[in-house]
């Protein structure tokens, strides 16, 4: 089995990754109607429980989406959590229309989409519906609305194009989350309607996961910067859409720690890659789709550990043999992948299925092949359950063979966080799902809404023309020094990566020394970070300097005493001069300047008498 970590010649393989990131926005209200923005306590228990079942629609095009056909399928019986005198009302239950739109909130769209270098903001808000199956909004559908596209950000080379900045309704939470297969689905209603902002990238425009997660990290910040943008576990998430030359888009859902998103996309550019392999492998051997027959048989009779309720049937796959132990991930085979396809759509769990190629212990392997009479290089696929989820996941079973030999199909998955790998979730939904709200009124939009200024440099602009990394842009606004840092690189560009090490040091102090960050600002600490730039003040200095401002002086009132008095010597030189007076200053009292002199005349000899005078003054005077 594969274990190691995975590496790829992305530029060979095509990878095109692309991001859609989903970010929930600071406001006093959710979106359509008056409730609070919050989410309840983990340990309250609902007061009442309700449920529903959901049938899809047809899309503005009089077409079904196939992608909510498959949801149909699974059957789900969805039951809602609420709670009375908390952030739910009737709206969230879908017993009322819809408020009108928080105006804030669509302000904030605008203030991104400005931030984002959106060349095409709308001039009036549509409100749609986007159809979604599982449950998770009880009305069926999420309301979206696009603010602007044609967005960019720069990344060192090359410019990323976003497509669209979106604002939208957050769904509900899902609890008590048991067993894929269970066919029961539980909803908290607390986040639903909580606003949303989704920034879609073009997903051509990255070919490396360092791209991606420069391009997550930048896009994340600037929400930040704006102030815009909720803090916290939850409040942002990331899909990524993934595809290589000869796969398809495949959409990962659920990315929350967006460093291990390396792991993320290789494993999924593992599971491409063999799927591809497969492909050509039953090309190969001359298996063509009329070979996947729907002539599922009766094998109960062989098949131990059957409930009254349960039957259990095969399904022959000719020239199959050894497919199905194929690795399609690190640690996980093609039937895996199969089976938990069919665990989500048909109910069953994967515990129920089997084939034989590692044939399960409930099989009587004798009996089988004279049931379905196998030839030499056949394989089969057994399935038990109650019949009806039986036949349907065994068509399902079918109908992904026939994809396996034709192409990747578009999916949307699931990210394992701690496997690194992925796992079927729904077909990858298309434009069939979208139809206009006939609740919610358009809104015009004045052209002093859509446009913002932001005086800030942006992140990325940051990114693109100094020799800085998004880590070092993290830190800077999360230890609030981006303003002071934008500022001084502006003014000393060439010392970019002294300055970052300046406030990393300034962060350091502060911590250990547990001095107000507001303080320092307030007090003129970044006229300190410019004299340390300029070589003015040693940064031995810097613990004694921040610890005073921090009790009440300002920097100017203080700065004379540490200054450099000692022009022609250099910065290596003047650290041991001050340690030498260090010494000096330890072993003697003020009045033996004679000795100290002497100690530094004989350390320094092309110093001038009245430089190491004047800097022994200074060492020994200064403000108690």
């Amino acid at each position: 089995m594969v274990t190691q970590e995975l590496n790829y010649n992305y530029s060979e393989i095509g990878l095109k990754v692309g991001l859609e990131v989903h970010a929930q926005l600071i406001s006093n209200r959710k979106l359509f109607c008056h409730c609070k923005p919050q989410l309840l306590p983990a340990h309250l228990e609902p007061d009442y429980l309700f449920e529903r079942r959901f049938r899809p629609v047809l899309g503005e095009m009089g077409d079904f989406d196939s992608g909510m056909l498959v949801e149909f399928e699974k059957s789900y019986r969805v039951i809602y959590e609420t709670f009375n005198d908390y952030n739910i009302c009737t709206y969230e239950m879908d017993e009322t229309p819809p408020f009108m739109p928080c105006m804030k909130t669509i302000q904030n769209g605008f203030k991104i989409s400005s931030f984002f270098n959106c060349a095409s903001p709308v001039d009036e808000i549509i409100f749609n519906r986007k159809q979604y199956l599982d449950g998770s909004i009880p009305t069926g559908f999420q309301r979206t609305a696009i603010i602007a596209r044609d967005g960019f950000i720069n990344l060192k080379d090359k410019n990323v194009r976003i497509n669209n900045v979106l604002i939208e309704e957050d769904a509900a939470r899902r609890v008590r989350f048991y067993d894929r297969s269970d066919r029961n689905v539980y909803f908290n209603l607390d986040r639903l309607g909580i606003p949303l902002t989704e920034i879609i990238t073009n997903h051509e425009d990255c070919t490396t996961p360092e791209e991606l997660l420069q391009l997550g990290m930048l896009i994340g910040l600037s929400l930040r910067i704006l102030g815009v943008g909720k803090r916290g576990i939850g409040t942002i998430r990331q899909d990524v859409n993934i595809s290589v030359s000869g796969g398809s888009r495949v959409e990962l859902k659920g990315i929350q720690d967006f460093r291990q998103i390396k792991k993320y996309v290789d494993r999924e550019i593992f599971r491409q890659l063999a799927l591809l392999d497969i492909k050509n492998d039953l090309l190969e051997r001359g298996i063509n789709k009329n070979d996947f027959q729907p002539n599922f048989i009766d094998v109960s009779s062989a098949t131990r550990d059957l409930t009254k309720a349960m039957v259990a049937f095969a399904v022959r796959l000719p020239k199959c043999k050894g497919i199905f132990i194929r690795q399609v991930q690190p640690e996980k085979t093609f039937s895996e992948e199969l089976f938990d396809r069919c665990e989500l759509i048909a109910g069953i769990p994967m515990r129920n299925m089997t084939h034989s190629d590692d044939p399960a212990s409930w099989l009587d392997l004798l009996r089988i092949n004279e049931v379905l009479n196998l030839h030499e290089k056949d394989a089969f696929v057994i399935i038990k359950g109650d019949q009806k989820s039986v036949l349907h996941a065994l068509n399902r079973l079918r109908e992904r063979m026939i994809q396996a030999l034709e192409c990747i199909p578009q999916e949307t998955r699931r990210v394992n966080s701690i496997t690194g790998n992925n796992e079927f979730l729904r077909v990858i939904h298309g434009k069939d799902r979208m139809y206009s709200d006939t609740d919610t009124p358009p809104i015009s939009i004045s052209d002093e809404m859509k446009f913002h200024s932001v005086d800030l440099i942006k992140p990325w602009e940051l990114f693109a023309n100094f020799p800085i990394d998004v880590f070092d842009l993290d830190f800077l606004f999360d230890n609030e020094f981006y303003s002071d840092f934008t500022t001084l690189v502006k003014e000393y560009p060439e010392n970019t990566r002294a300055i970052l090490g300046h406030f990393q040091k300034i962060s350091c102090i502060i911590h250990q020394q547990n001095l107000g960050r507001q303080v320092l600002s307030k007090h003129g600490y970044t006229n300190l970070i410019r004299d340390l730039i300029t070589n003015k003040i040693s940064k031995d200095s810097l613990k004694d300097i921040l610890v005073k401002i921090d009790s009440g002086y300002s920097y100017d009132e203080i700065k004379e005493k540490y200054e450099f008095i000692i022009q022609e010597i250099s910065l290596d030189q003047y650290r041991k001069l001050k340690v030498i007076l260090d010494e000096t200053l330890n072993s003697l009292n003020q009045n033996n300047r004679k000795k100290m002199f002497y100690v530094i005349k004989t350390h320094f000899p092309m110093l001038k008498s009245e430089q190491i005078a004047k800097a022994i003054e200074k060492m020994i005077g200064g403000i108690n």
